[in-house]
């Protein structure tokens, strides 16, 4: 046997005795759970570290502990905290490929109804259930990023349904713009109608129970033309007035919009309105994630996920904190006006397109249960229902939660607080829900800790 025939049988001899080679597995991922064919998509946060065949790392709240060999990997979950049966709460199996990790195994449930730490809270409720389970390597670019995205198509109903057209990082920055009803700036003619929005923007990282903030950096009209209804819609008046109004077809709401003087005049003005100006102040009347579950909603319905809002203050340089119901929140934009009165009264605003930049981020485990907005001047609570009562409750609830939250305030010291300085907008009077908004003034906040 020559030299090199002997290390060649040496090599072979220590290769065939050495164990398969434990794959690195440490990181960051996004667990995605599957309870059965038709449940919702639950999901966590989960980090792993690999110290040889070792794993330790975190599963959501919990804790985790197992052993890797070779590709396969072998996971025990414990209560952070203890709790019924030693504090467990789950063992799953799977198999590394590539950068990612797919199983199987048991997931003790929780009492609001998934698997503790994936989307479900509350303490462990009697039984864990079968699951099958993907980890996603989840690892953000080290820079922020910005996007010129040129949309060829929008959809028209709010709904997670939508495949998204573009999948960013929080921090990242998009350039975009909305069409008016179904044209853009150009009069192109894409055929949609019903509020058509831009989107939806995949935000990865964003999970259910998080909050995903998007701050509007620009909000300009792009086009020399808008439109408004001309009549008062029957929610704002009484039946006396709505029957006996007069309507002349010949006054039209068609607007002509100077953007270097930023001022809206009406094309044909008629006797009293002639020399009426309008100051420009582009709004989005659109603006929303996806909503909650399955459910569709049309492009002009409006809810705890946004959708038409309709609130002339999300316009450019404020800033909006969405609750995420669908991985990526599945965030859109749509329904520019240039200018629009409290309560949208007739139907419709100066509807225009518009030039839009965003930027996201996302506030991880921390959500409330309607839309919220800030300005420079206000902290914004949006109350979206069925009627204008119901909607003062919803919206003074989350903005008295708010203030409770972020400035520390007892029940008392946030009742005198709002019973002194609360204003009220009426957003939207006319579409299929109700939006009041309740607001505080940053001044009367600014001697507070926060």
């Amino acid at each position: 046997m020559t030299r090199l025939q002997t290390a060649v049988v040496l090599c072979g001899v220590l290769l065939m005795a050495h164990p398969a080679l434990a794959a690195d597995i440490s990181g960051n991922y996004i667990a995605q759970v599957t309870t059965s064919p038709t449940a919702e998509q639950q999901y966590a946060r989960v980090t792993l570290k690999a110290d040889g065949t070792i794993v330790t790392g975190t599963w959501g709240d919990r804790k985790i502990t197992g052993s890797l060999a070779g590709a396969t990997v072998t996971l025990t979950l414990t209560e952070a905290t203890g709790g019924p049966g030693g504090g467990s709460a789950g063992a799953l199996k799977g198999t590394v490929s590539g950068t990612s990790l797919a199983g199987d195994g048991t997931l003790a449930t929780a009492a609001g109804g998934g698997p503790n730490g994936t989307g479900g809270p509350g303490a462990a409720a009697a039984g864990p259930v079968a699951v099958t389970w993907t980890l996603t390597p989840y690892a953000p670019p080290a820079a922020p990023k910005t996007y010129d995205f040129e949309p060829t198509s929008f959809y028209t109903t709010y709904s997670a349904i939508w495949e998204p057209v573009l999948r960013i990082y929080p921090g990242d920055t998009v350039r975009t713009r909305t069409v008016d009803n179904d044209r853009d700036a150009k009069a192109t003619r894409y055929g949609v109608g019903g509020n058509p929005s831009t989107g939806p923007f995949y935000v990865e990282g964003a999970l259910p129970g998080d909050t995903l903030v998007v701050r509007l950096n620009k909000v300009r009209a792009n086009k020399k033309t808008a439109r408004q209804g001309g009549r008062i819609n029957a929610r704002a008046i009484n039946a006396g007035y709505l029957v006996g109004a007069k309507y002349d077809p010949a006054v039209t709401g068609e607007w002509t919009l100077d953007l270097e003087k930023g001022v809206a005049t009406l094309t044909n003005p008629t006797g009293s309105l002639k020399g009426l100006t309008v100051p420009i102040k582009t709004m989005l009347g659109c603006v929303s994630v996806a909503p909650p579950g399955m459910e569709q909603m049309r492009g002009t319905d409006l809810g705890v996920f946004g959708g038409n809002l309709d609130y002339n203050d999300n316009v450019e340089g404020t800033t909006l904190y969405f609750p995420v119901f669908h991985a990526g929140a599945l965030f859109g934009i749509g329904d520019a006006h240039a200018a629009q009165g409290d309560g949208e009264l007739t139907g419709s605003a100066l509807e225009t397109s518009a030039d839009v930049e965003f930027t996201v981020e996302v506030i991880k485990g921390d959500i409330y249960q309607q839309v919220r907005a800030e300005t420079k001047d206000y902290l914004i609570a949006f109350g979206v229902s069925g009627s204008v009562h119901e909607s003062i409750q919803a919206s003074t609830t989350l903005l008295v939660e708010w203030l409770k939250k972020d400035y520390q305030m007892t029940d008392s010291e946030v009742a005198l607080f709002v019973g002194a300085v609360m204003k009220y907008d009426i957003a939207e009077l006319v579409d299929p829900h109700i939006n009041v908004v309740a607001k505080a003034p940053k001044a009367a906040l600014a001697h507070l800790k926060r």
